[in-house]
């Protein structure tokens, strides 16, 4: 399940770069679909599940910062990554958007004064030069790729950021799927008033339909459901080296079905993000 939902994730990249190609359709609208309807389903199931999904609103913080954890959080780096695959492709967008992890070490020792192990000094430093190469390919006068994408896949990471830190007392007292569900719900709300739900503005062929299915369903949904379940059963470290597989089957996914190439430079840039990723859990290990 672990490994199941690193690969979806991945995957809902290439189907969403997929979607872009075949249609017309706004990554603002694609960011309302997916999260209004995950949200949602999260929220069933967990009805189904007999939780109550109410109570986490009770104490006016945990309102607090569920709302902050739904805007700031899953709107701002949801809306981000799409406009980043829209404007660039999956294997950028993931590889950009694995900068999270450094900010995180980076954010923790300016503003929470602790100091990064060797270790985490070490794949901030990877992860760090690796996109500089992925994004010049050595050539720091020329980007390799356009100028919207590395914005928007700058702020996916962030946004990546607030993600990960904003919710952590919530999860220590609610289920994660609870909390996540609310998130993606009050993100997709957000993002409803930018590019509603109900008025897509494009005509849909079956083929559209499918791929639209996939990314909501499998990509988001399922994924997100198997990735916490697993976490039940095997330890963080072990999932969270799994989750180098959603960069990994982002970028060869890229090259085999959309036809992306990279240079030599861009390359070493992803071996080397992809090892900063595995250093990081070696260091939670």
């Amino acid at each position: 399940m672990a490994a199941g939902g690193a690969l979806f994730w991945g995957i809902n990249g290439i189907l969403s770069n997929m979607l872009f190609d075949r249609i017309a359709i706004s990554p603002d609208w694609l960011t309302t679909a997916r999260l209004l309807i995950s949200g949602a389903a999260l929220l069933l199931y967990s009805l189904i599940r007999r939780q109550n999904i109410f109570a986490i609103w009770r104490q006016p913080k945990n309102a607090i910062l569920l709302v902050s954890f739904g805007l700031i959080g899953v709107y701002f780096a949801q809306s981000n990554f799409v406009r980043t695959l829209y404007y660039g492709n999956a294997a950028v967008a993931t590889v950009l958007q694995y900068m999270a992890p450094a900010l995180i070490v980076i954010f923790l020792a300016i503003f929470r004064h602790r100091w990064p192990q060797r270790q985490e000094l070490i794949a901030v430093i990877l992860s760090l030069v690796g996109i500089v190469l992925l994004v010049t390919n050595g050539n720091l006068a020329q980007l390799q790729i356009s100028e919207k994408t590395l914005f928007f896949g700058i702020l996916s990471a962030l946004g990546l950021v607030a993600y990960t830190l904003i919710p952590g007392s919530l999860l220590a007292e609610n289920d994660a799927i609870v909390v996540v569900g609310w998130g993606m719900f009050m993100g997709g709300l957000a993002a409803n008033f930018v590019a509603p739900l109900y008025h897509p503005a494009y005509h849909f062929d079956t083929i559209d339909l499918i791929l639209l299915f996939f990314i909501v369903v499998f990509g988001s949904i399922v994924a997100f459901v198997w990735y916490i379940a697993s976490l039940r059963k095997v330890a963080p470290e072990t999932v969270g080296m799994l989750g180098m597989l959603e960069p990994l089957s982002a970028t060869i996914l890229s090259a085999l079905v959309l036809g992306v190439s990279f240079h030599a430079f861009q390359v070493v840039g992803i071996v080397m993000t992809l090892g900063a990723i595995l250093i990081m859990n070696v260091v939670k290990k």
